[in-house]
């Protein structure tokens, strides 16, 4: 049995979190996730600058229930003045286990406001939103991607992650793609694990998590902790599995669950998305994770193609509850 263990100076039951993914990570996918045995959850991204201005839909971001926490809340701006101002407001309404600051994020409409990856080219930036965020009592986890020095930039990966450590960041998470990977070809593990030998006990992986083994991988290679992303999208049981090679107690008795028990928590899910969101984006993201949950079962293809037609909450929903009519060759 594990004891709780403490990562970047959050308390935690094992080292498996769910990562902050843009359009993705709101608060009944959250939800899910700690049901089925993560440890603790992120935010999806959320502007300063909306926070700072007043956007509803950037303050509708910061909603959760209990159920989601440990919660960290993962902030992006251009400048430490903008950062910390949106971290003062967030902290009047809300309570977070932590914060992260996206300095990972690749896309133009975010570099473009010196956000994300582009801080990787400014080291003094990064370090000054690190130090000044700390002020504010809670943990501090940067996350970055991997970095090639060059011209355009003056530190390494090991180099500037020693920089965000010594301005007192927590913990710092490394995504193995290049700002200009963006999504496309292959993490590099070896990167993230130079680091985490680098600096034992501080350092949580990101990119290509797609198997328990991958997870293992990189805890085994001295990472303190691992943050699953696209890989548990596309197969929400692989925390399960992960959790159970790792030896941890599990929430799930199953590393396979049964049609019965997929079904269940798919239909719980599908009513906490109805509950916390809207329409629109309650019917977006259920059936985005179909596949993800019976994914391998006879009739999966068949189920997906019917639900992807229908239009409103109701019609989706009922062909949820009739999920047995499509599967019943696969109930054991």
């Amino acid at each position: 049995m594990h004891s709780q263990l403490i990562i970047g100076g959050i308390k935690v039951d094992n080292p498996l979190f769910l990562a902050p993914l843009a359009g993705v990570s709101l608060s009944a996918v959250r939800g899910l996730f700690r049901k089925l045995g993560v440890a603790l959850t992120h935010t999806e991204m959320i502007s300063s600058t909306g926070l700072i201005y007043g956007g509803t839909k950037t303050w509708h971001m910061l909603d959760y229930t209990e159920e989601e926490k440990p919660l960290v809340i993962q902030l992006f701006a251009g400048d430490a003045d903008s950062l910390c101002r949106s971290a003062e407001l967030c902290l009047k309404e809300h309570s977070y286990a932590g914060f992260s600051i996206n300095m990972a994020c690749p896309m133009p409409k975010i570099t473009k406001r010196g956000a994300g990856s582009a801080l990787l080219q400014f080291p003094g930036a990064a370090v000054e939103m690190v130090r000044r965020l700390k002020g504010f009592g809670l943990p501090v986890w940067p996350k970055i991607r991997k970095i090639v020095r060059d011209s355009m930039y003056p530190l390494n990966t090991i180099q500037f992650s020693g920089e965000l450590l010594e301005a007192g960041a927590d913990n710092v998470t490394i995504h193995g793609r290049t700002p200009a990977q963006r999504y496309e070809g292959t993490a590099d593990r070896d990167e993230v694990l130079g680091a985490a030998r680098r600096f034992p006990g501080m350092i949580t992986a990101s990119g290509d998590v797609y198997s328990p083994q991958d997870v293992k991988n990189y805890l085994d290679g001295g990472c303190a902790a691992v943050i699953a992303a696209r890989g548990a999208m596309a197969n929400p049981f692989m925390v399960v599995q992960s959790l159970r090679l790792l030896g941890y107690n599990m929430r799930l008795t199953e590393d396979e669950p049964s049609l019965e028990k997929r079904a269940d928590i798919l239909i719980d899910f599908a009513d906490s998305l109805h509950r916390l969101h809207a329409e629109r984006i309650a019917l977006v993201l259920l059936k985005r994770f179909i596949s993800g949950f019976f994914r391998g079962q006879q009739g999966t293809t068949e189920f997906k193609r019917t639900l992807a037609v229908t239009k409103d909450w109701n019609s989706t929903y009922s062909l949820l509850l009739d999920w047995r009519s499509y599967f019943e060759r696969g109930i054991v």
